[in-house]
């Protein structure tokens, strides 16, 4: 269900179905707050796992890295130097078997993981503290052979808030984060109040603040360009605000595409060509 509320571009229209669900919202969050909160967390932090089975190359290597937060699960192809890559909500690792092959077959290791109650790895729900906590785990383990980091949608937040000393390239960022997270589940009729109480219990179980982690603020701190790759009709992501940020940052090479959307971007000839004079050289 949290996949149709983030990934809609029909956050400013109301039908029937935003009224009732508001008036059941606020009745419960008065009448059985713990209820309320309860409901509200399972449905804006259950990811949804994908019931098509990507078969996995039979030359691909599958591990499990485990962590205080469960066990992760790693995909690699390849041998020596390392990119990293990190999916979006309610994305996985097989989104990048493509691109991955591309990278071993130019001489590379590419190593992507699932996120925390998503795809292979452990945990029931998922959330951007964790999205950063996984990325982290998987950085510190392999550390050594790591030369890049290549993310998409929200796993791009999660990447601008750490490896700030490895080259990036973002696949269609997600900027104004919060404000778009905001929107959109305030859009389906969920209690404003039920809605930042659950944002309140992830911030304290994290000992992190979403105002820390908006990755607009992180940029600067990166120590290597960083290229993007995102389409001028994005319906997910923006286009504009990746526009803004090339604007304030000469470091932040913004690179457009068009008729790719927010998903077969990651494949697409264009993003491995980035990725190849960016990463690879």
């Amino acid at each position: 269900m949290s996949s149709k509320i983030y990934f809609t571009d029909k956050a400013s229209s109301r039908s029937l179905s935003y009224y009732l669900v508001k008036a059941v919202s606020s009745s419960l969050i008065r009448i059985a707050p713990k209820f309320a909160q309860k409901q509200t967390k399972k449905l804006l932090l259950t990811p949804v796992r994908s019931r098509k089975r990507e078969q996995l190359p039979s030359h691909f290597e599958t591990s499990q890295l485990n962590t205080a937060h469960g066990k992760l699960n790693i995909t690699s192809v390849g041998e020596g130097k390392t990119i990293v890559l990190t999916h979006g909500w309610s994305g996985s690792s097989a989104q990048f078997y493509p691109l991955m092959e591309k990278i071993a077959a130019a001489g590379y290791r590419a190593l992507a993981f699932d996120h925390f109650g998503h795809g292979h790895s452990g945990g029931r729900f998922a959330n951007l503290p964790l999205f950063i906590k996984g990325l982290h785990h998987v950085l510190q383990q392999y550390s050594q052979q790591i030369i890049g980091v290549v993310s998409h949608s929200m796993g791009t937040v999660a990447a601008l808030n750490v490896a700030k000393d490895l080259p990036h390239v973002l696949i269609a960022p997600t900027f104004g984060f919060y404000d778009s997270f905001e929107s959109r589940i305030l859009s389906t009729g969920i209690s404003k109040k039920a809605f930042l109480q659950v944002l309140s219990e992830v911030e304290t179980e994290h000992n992190m603040t979403f105002n820390s982690m908006l990755p607009e603020q992180h940029i600067a701190n990166h120590q290597y360009p960083i290229t993007a790759v995102h389409d001028k009709d994005d319906k997910y992501a923006p286009f504009h605000l990746s526009e803004q940020q090339a604007e304030l940052h000469p470091a932040f090479r913004l690179h457009a595409i068009e008729g790719k959307g927010h998903g077969r971007i990651i494949n697409c000839d264009q993003t491995w060509a980035h990725i190849e004079n960016s990463l690879l050289r």
